[in-house]
């Protein structure tokens, strides 16, 4: 009789475990249950700024200045918040940037604060890829000044956007560059079975004029 009773309790907490994992995410449970924890808390969330530092606020928690480095994130959407610290007041705007984390990859967040709300560097983070072969993975590259040239080691690619582009896994030097503009150069990894993003921001170059000597 024992065994019969036993019965429907193991359906029903296996019915309830069912739906908890269909319902609830199961991330954020795992993240807080011991030694399972540290299975998705291995993510990496780096940010610097180039030419000067700024203040660092990510899911509306302050992390100091630049450069920044935060190991044990659980993956997901954040929100990074950077305010350039300078003595002249509201010359550089505040600045709200949008990083995807996935487990067992690190996140990059190489910016330069310009006046008038100006960027010039790249955000980069990975997403799963599916349908890959071995030692494989994929590029893409987004840029705010269209049609910006892509190069890869040296090579032209192609013109940005650069969607999903099959690459073998391994490190690249990445060169967007467009005419008027400062050139970005970063070292990239492609890792097996993930989809790299990567948007760049690119200042323009200054305009000057010759001024004639009139004597």
């Amino acid at each position: 009789m024992k065994k019969l009773k036993t019965v429907p309790i193991i359906i029903l907490a296996t019915l309830a475990l069912s739906i908890l994992i269909y319902f609830l995410p199961t991330n954020g449970i795992a993240s807080k249950i011991p030694f399972l924890n540290r299975f998705y808390t291995n993510t990496t969330l780096e940010v610097v700024t180039i030419k000067g530092k700024a203040r660092v606020n990510i899911n509306g928690k302050e992390y100091g200045e630049t450069p920044v480095i935060i190991n044990e994130l659980t993956p997901g959407d954040y929100t990074v918040e950077l305010e350039r610290i300078s003595d002249s007041e509201n010359f550089y705007e505040k600045q709200t940037l949008n990083v995807k984390l996935t487990k067992n990859t690190t996140s990059r967040v190489e910016i330069e604060i310009g006046p008038a709300g100006v960027l010039h560097g790249a955000i980069l983070y990975y997403s799963p890829q599916n349908n890959l072969g071995k030692n494989e993975g994929t590029l893409s590259v987004l840029s705010e000044v269209e049609d910006s040239k892509i190069y890869l080691d040296g090579e032209y690619l192609k013109k940005t956007p650069v969607i999903s582009e099959k690459l073998t896994s391994k490190e690249y030097e990445l060169e967007v560059s467009a005419e008027g503009y400062e050139t970005v150069k970063i070292p990239i990894l492609i890792e097996q079975g993930n989809l790299l993003n990567v948007k760049t921001y690119l200042f323009p170059i200054p305009i000057t004029f010759d001024t004639a000597d009139n004597g």
